[in-house]
């Protein structure tokens, strides 16, 4: 099609066009989340619950529920109930979850804070005799900020919204790592 023409305009019409095809059939490039290393046959997923290691009595539930809704949203896997039916399982321990002040009032006192939730994880392989690592990272974190006004009320509610939003960009970012073998 695109090739015999090129060949009638010249041989350099030819090669330049021989580039160009190579190079957009072959590079490598793809929108983030739209290809997988994982096997085709990789199928059924267990979410273990994350063991929490710090002090947040709750960051454990919000990732959890937070990392089902996001590989539910992303459709690749079915998520099952019973590990001993899987093909891959997603296991992991809460690390830290810590708060910085990052601003200060002219009193000196924190008017916005940092959260950084930080995680080790791994996503094994167990249909053989010993589970395969597929993908690890013993400190994939993600962090956000959020303000506060020291004459309010919900000071708690915002670290609770905090944990929220900093459990969802950490499922995100997770399940397109995993996804993608960053």
């Amino acid at each position: 099609m695109l090739l015999p023409r090129l060949r009638q305009r010249g041989p350099l019409a030819f090669f330049l066009g021989l580039i160009l095809l190579v190079g957009l059939t072959g590079c490598g490039y793809h929108l983030v989340g739209t290809s997988s290393f994982l096997p085709e046959e990789l199928e059924l997923l267990y979410l273990d619950n994350f063991q929490n290691k710090t002090t947040w009595s709750d960051v454990d539930q919000r990732l959890n529920e937070s990392l089902a809704r996001e590989w539910v949203r992303r459709g690749r896997f079915e998520l099952i109930e019973e590990r001993k039916k899987a093909q891959v399982v997603l296991e992991g321990v809460i690390r830290s979850i810590s708060m910085v002040p990052v601003a200060l009032d002219d009193r000196g006192r924190a008017t916005e804070y940092q959260m950084t939730l930080t995680v080790s994880v791994q996503f094994l392989d167990v249909r053989g005799d010993e589970p395969e690592i597929l993908w690890e990272d013993k400190a994939f974190s993600r962090r956000t900020s959020y303000e506060v006004d020291l004459s309010a009320v919900d000071f708690f509610d915002r670290q609770i919204q905090a944990m929220e939003l900093v459990s969802e960009n950490l499922s995100r970012a997770l399940v397109t790592a995993v996804l993608e073998g960053f």
